[in-house]
C-alpha cells in the first residue's frame, strides 16, 4: 500500500523490522466507517512487557504515563486530537523521513501511523527513538474519543515485526501468479468493493518448505487496478478506460491473504467526459477489469477479468 506515494508494509503482510510498517485501524459505528471526534495518541508496547493492559492502562483505562514510560516503544500524535482538522490528519504530511511519528486519515473510519526505523518520538516529555526495533509481537494502543460527548478509550491492536522474511535460495526463484475476480455483476448505482484474489505457485521442486510458507502471507506491492468498458457498436470506441492504473494506485489495498481490493463507485461513471459527450456508450454493459503488481524482481499484469453493470 502507498501513504503520500511513498510504499508501506501493511502490519498483516509479514513485515520485516527494518520495513516502514502502516499500522492502520479501522473505525465503525452503527454498520459504516465513522470517523473519531478526537485520536489523542497511539502508543507501541512490546507485548511481552504487558502481561495484561492494567500494566500500561490506569484505574480509567487510559494509558498510564508514569507506568508506561519505561516500556514505551513508540508514540504517534499530531499538534491537535480533532479528526476535523484536515491538514493535521493529512496523508500529505507523511514524508518517510526521522519525524514522520504523526497519525494520517486515509478514508472516512480509517487512519494510520508509519513504524520506521530511526523516527524520532516523544512521550511523557521525554524524546527517544523508535524502540519497536526486534522482532517479536507488539501492541499499537489507540487513545480516542468518538463524539464530545463522551470519554477517551483505549483500543489496542496487535502486530509481529518478523525476521525471516529475508532469506537466500541458490538458484532463482520460479514464482507465478494467478488472480481471480471474485465479484463479478453489479448494479448501477453501488458502491462496491472490487476484489481480486492471488494465488501463487513456486515451481522449484527443491525449495524450502519454510519459505513457500512465507508466500501464504501476502508478497504483493504497489498494487493498481484497470476497469475498462466494452462496446459492441462499431460507432463508438470498443475498449474505453475508466479507472487506469496510474489513478488507482494509491487507492488499491491488499489483505494479509493476498486479495487485492478496490472500491469501485459506479455512480462516479456519471462524470467522466466520454459518458458526457456521448462517446462512452451505455453505462450498463460488459466491462473488464486487469490487476497489475509487483512480485519480487517481476512486475505482474493479470488476464483480463470480466465484469457485468446492469
Amino acid at each position: 500500500m502507498q501513504i503520500n506515494n511513498y510504499t508501506v508494509i501493511d502490519r498483516h503482510s509479514r513485515p520485516g523490522v527494518l520495513q516502514k510498517v502502516a499500522l492502520r485501524a479501522f473505525f465503525v459505528n452503527d454498520g459504516a466507517y465513522q470517523d473519531p471526534f478526537e485520536i489523542s495518541s497511539v502508543t507501541v508496547f512490546k507485548l511481552s512487557d504487558n502481561t495484561s493492559p492494567s500494566t500500561i492502562l490506569d484505574v480509567e483505562q487510559l494509558i498510564d504515563t508514569s507506568a508506561a514510560s519505561a516500556v514505551v516503544k513508540m508514540h504517534f500524535k499530531n499538534n491537535t486530537s480533532y479528526t476535523s482538522s484536515t491538514s493535521a490528519f493529512s496523508p500529505s504530511n507523511y514524508t518517510a523521513n526521522s519525524t514522520a511519528s504523526g497519525i494520517y486519515k486515509l478514508a472516512t473510519g480509517q487512519y494510520a501511523v508509519v513504524l520506521a526505523p530511526n523516527v524520532s518520538t516523544t512521550f511523557a516529555g521525554s524524546s527517544f527513538v523508535n524502540k519497536a526495533s526486534g522482532v517479536g509481537d507488539y501492541i499499537d494502543v489507540w487513545t480516542i474519543r468518538f463524539s464530545p460527548d463522551t470519554d477517551f478509550k483505549t483500543y489496542i491492536n496487535e502486530f509481529t515485526l518478523h525476521d525471516d522474511t529475508l532469506f537466500t535460495t541458490t538458484q532463482p526463484l520460479l514464482v507465478t501468479a494467478a488472480n481471480k475476480l471474485r465479484t463479478k455483476h453489479i448494479k448501477l448505482g453501488s458502491k462496491v468493493d472490487l476484489t481480486i484474489g492471488t494465488e501463487f505457485t513456486i515451481g522449484n521442486k527443491d525449495i524450502d518448505s519454510g519459505i513457500k510458507n512465507i508466500f501464504k502471507d501476502s508478497v504483493i506491492t504497489d498494487a493498481s487496478i484497470q476497469i475498462v468498458k466494452l462496446n459492441d457498436d462499431y460507432t463508438l470506441p470498443a475498449r474505453v478506460t475508466v479507472s487506469s492504473f496510474a489513478n488507482t494506485s494509491s487507492l488499491t489495498d491488499v489483505t494479509s491473504d493476498s486479495t487485492i481490493i478496490f472500491n469501485w463507485d459506479t455512480n462516479a461513471l456519471y462524470t467522466l467526459s466520454s459518458v458526457q459527450n456521448g462517446t462512452f456508450g451505455p453505462i450498463t454493459g460488459a466491462y473488464q477489469v486487469q490487476v497489475k503488481f509487483n512480485l519480487l524482481n517481476q512486475t505482474i499484469l493479470s488476464d483480463y477479468m470480466n465484469l457485468i453493470l446492469s
